[in-house]
């Protein structure tokens, strides 16, 4: 609804005071009056004494107010057409006469004029100008100085050549389209970390053909190292950054982790998610970078110098003339941001280690190990002599033989953080100290000792899972009298789990009937002739030859066809029987017969 003049809204006013002493009847009249004078309709104008009178004619709404004839899924493929046309600078490029000739010429039909579709797309926030609006933004907090620190890299307009200082000018920035930047070799990166708690800054600048790791390393060196001069350090708990280049290497996210940082990136598009150093970053170029204008610095240490200077003197509200403290509605009176920050406890403050160990933990990276049986694995510590064991007894989705992935941590007593694949894929992540209670022998001080005592270990996931199946299988009975029951091969379910009896209740389907091809057999495979005993075979011998046989020829015939002869042979013996004696038959095994 468009804003009125205050005209206008004292002319509500009185109409709201001449409604109210009207006679019954005659505020119709007056509205219709009122309509006319200011070129709006009777409802515009009811409207318009509800905002800005708080007038109401206490008349009962009607009870189809807010329906409408237009199908609701009419409605959305209207405001989703118009919606898909919106370019990446949010400016719409179909409205709704184009949109509802479309979705007519598909078979969509509406009814109403296309004022009326406006009013319903409106009502029903479906167009462009209710979408285009930013979604509502969620409060956070930190609840102590260092929780977290939101980090933004930026590009900065101040340059040097030669030793001299430059400032890229707003016209040759936007009409060269960064052309006079794009030509500098090394760019001036303004770097700004944002205490969320506190909302204190620290600038840093640095010169580099681009956004890169090595700057980013060495600016949370800067940010987080204890500076002379500046009361602010330590590491934080949570980092929130966005999803650049240098942000996403691997080296960083090592040191990090080490660290025991974690980092969240926010979605891409709502830079608003760190609004702290977004805002920060609008700080230092107004109020500090402006300065320079008037007062060049000739390189980049000079720039951090004086950067350095105006962000404690700005963080501790002493520049002059100028009132810095921290305004918030929570707070009863304004506070200077160092202030707040000295409300850090001990516990809260972690201290960033020496450069050298950060870049040690920068260069290093997780490493594999597998679970030993007793549920234990061991790592070197980079800050160790020796490697050293770690129990992961107690940790859930931790079994004997997983393999999980370890990395050194800087703080602790060589503490390393454990990570193991959940069942979704996600990362389930443990700090883990090592285990330094032994005896003079070597061994667990904590282990039980042998004849004295006993102890259980501590069950896993994977025996948590086998005691409530076992559990299904044999109902009602305790964990020994399980074990006795698998040891006696009782059938588990009470044998009423039926494992393969149904499916001889399966009846098949009535299948047709397939015809196949015989296979041909070679000729030498027949089957082999029928053998006769020695007895019946010598007396098919006596009458093929018309006589019996004689000793030579009886101990022939039982030696050499002991097993029986082939019927498809006696012909062929009948034939050696008549033909004449040249020598005399021997028997098996070559010897003459006598």
């Amino acid at each position: 609804m468009a804003s009125l003049s205050p005209e206008v809204c004292d002319y509500l006013r009185g109409l709201a005071r001449r409604l109210d002493a009207a006679e019954h009847g005659g505020a119709s009249a007056l509205v219709a009056e009122a309509s006319g004078f200011l070129g709006f309709s009777t409802q515009t104008v009811y409207r318009h004494l509800q905002r800005v009178a708080g007038w109401s004619s206490g008349r009962k709404a009607r009870s189809d107010k807010g329906s409408t004839s237009v199908a609701p899924e009419a409605l959305v493929s209207l405001g989703s057409v118009q919606r898909m046309a919106v370019r990446e600078n949010n400016k719409q490029t179909l409205f709704t006469t184009t949109a509802r000739g479309m979705l007519e010429a598909n078979g969509q039909a509406f009814g109403v004029s296309n004022g009326q579709l406006n009013r319903l797309l409106r009502d029903r926030k479906l167009n462009v100008a209710a979408q285009r609006a930013a979604t509502p933004a969620q409060a956070l907090r930190a609840p102590f100085p260092n929780h977290t620190h939101q980090i933004d890299p930026s590009l900065c307009l101040v340059y040097y050549l030669k030793g001299r200082q430059y400032i890229i000018r707003d016209d040759e920035f936007y009409k060269n389209k960064l052309d006079k930047i794009a030509q500098l070799k090394f760019k001036v990166y303004r770097y700004v970390c944002y205490d969320r708690a506190t909302a204190s800054l620290i600038p840093w600048y640095t010169e580099a053909a681009g956004e890169n790791q090595h700057s980013l390393f060495q600016f949370l060196m800067f940010a987080w190292g204890q500076q002379a001069g500046r009361p602010m350090h330590g590491v934080p708990r949570y980092l929130l950054w966005d999803k650049g280049s240098a942000n996403q290497s691997t080296a960083i996210k090592s040191l990090l982790d080490a660290l025991g940082v974690t980092y969240l990136d926010h979605e891409a598009g709502n830079s608003r998610a760190k609004g702290g150093s977004e805002n920060g970053n609008n700080i230092v170029e107004t109020q500090f970078e402006s300065r320079l204008k008037f007062e060049p610095v000739d390189s980049v240490e000079e720039l951090n110098a004086a950067g350095f200077a105006w962000a404690n003197a700005y963080n501790a509200n002493l520049i002059p003339g100028q009132d810095t403290r921290l305004r918030r509605p929570g707070l009863a009176a304004p506070v200077a941001r160092f202030d707040l920050w000295q409300l850090i406890t001990a516990e809260q403050l972690r201290v960033l280690p020496p450069l050298e160990v950060c870049q040690a933990f920068m260069r290093s990276k997780e490493e594999p190990r597998q679970v030993r049986g007793d549920q234990s694995i061991t790592f070197k510590h980079p800050a160790a002599e020796r490697t050293m064991a770690y129990s992961l007894r107690g940790f859930d989705g931790i079994n004997v033989g997983d393999t999980v992935l370890v990395r050194g941590l800087v703080y602790g007593d060589c503490a390393v953080q454990v990570q193991v694949p959940r069942y979704d894929g996600e990362m389930l992540t443990y700090r883990v100290e090592p285990v330094t209670d032994f005896d003079r022998f070597g061994q667990l001080a904590s282990a039980a000792e042998i004849g004295a005592e006993y102890k259980s270990a501590p069950k896993t996931e994977a025996e948590h899972a086998a005691t409530a199946m076992d559990e299904a299988a044999y109902p009602g009975l305790s964990v020994d009298e399980i074990k006795k029951a698998r040891q006696k091969r009782v059938t588990p379910f009470e044998g009423k789990l039926k494992a393969h009896s149904y499916l001889q209740d399966v009846e098949l389907p009535a299948y047709l009937p397939r015809s196949g091809t015989e296979i041909a057999t070679p000729e030498h495979a027949s089957a082999a002739p029928a053998l006769l005993e020695a007895t019946d075979a010598m007396l098919r011998l006596v009458n093929g030859i018309g006589r019996n046989l004689t000793p030579d020829e009886f101990a022939f015939m039982t030696a050499r066809y002991s097993a029986g002869v082939p019927e498809d042979q006696i012909e062929a013996l009948i034939a050696q029987f008549l033909a004449p004696v040249e020598q005399p038959m021997r028997a098996a095994g070559g010897l003459r017969a006598v």
